[in-house]
């Protein structure tokens, strides 16, 4: 593929906060359902001898609690996403980076790389952001406002589907 993307793109703590919760929503899930089903769980064990309406109010509350406890994980994980990001001085620098059919370069004022598309674990998209993973713990992250146009972030997609393998990308539903 003859294509080149060039993009240039400086992360804010929006685009941080984004890749942290996208990639602990199913574990904020998880805690969610679980806490439930422990606290319902408990109550049955605890007194088994409910009424109908007391057990739809317990339930009800359970539901409340477990709501509440999504919303307090998703704050504390944005809360320190924020920690990470405002103490990371290389994260903010403005990154430019160049996409080809074989390769990805990436320049910054402090750091320069390429790697092989070969070299790549996993490519995924969230709402806002493209997620070049390198690893299960490392990312280059690229926010989709930095591409020029559309156009640029469809042949960005092309890229990487020409690249990669069909299970090493996962495109966003609603783009």
């Amino acid at each position: 593929m003859d294509h080149e993307i060039i993009v240039e793109a400086t992360l804010e703590l929006k685009d941080v906060q984004e890749l942290n919760l996208f990639f602990t929503r199913t574990s904020r899930a998880m805690l969610a359902v679980i806490f439930f089903v422990v606290f319902i769980g408990i109550v049955l064990l605890v007194d088994g001898k409910r009424t109908g309406t007391e057990f739809v109010i317990i339930v009800l509350l359970d539901m409340l609690v477990s709501v509440i406890l999504w919303f307090v994980n998703r704050w504390n994980i944005r809360q320190k996403s924020m920690k990470a990001f405002v103490s990371d001085k290389l994260i903010r620098q403005l990154y430019r980076f160049v996409f080809t059919g074989r390769d990805i370069h990436y320049s910054s004022e402090s750091e320069t790389g390429n790697m092989l598309w070969t070299d790549i674990y996993e490519v995924r998209e969230s709402p806002n952001l493209f997620l070049i993973l390198l690893s299960t713990s490392r990312s280059l992250i690229v926010p989709k406002e930095s591409f020029a146009s559309e156009k640029d972030r469809t042949t960005f997609r092309q890229i990487v589907e020409t690249s990669l393998e069909t299970g090493q990308y996962h495109w966003s539903r609603a783009r």
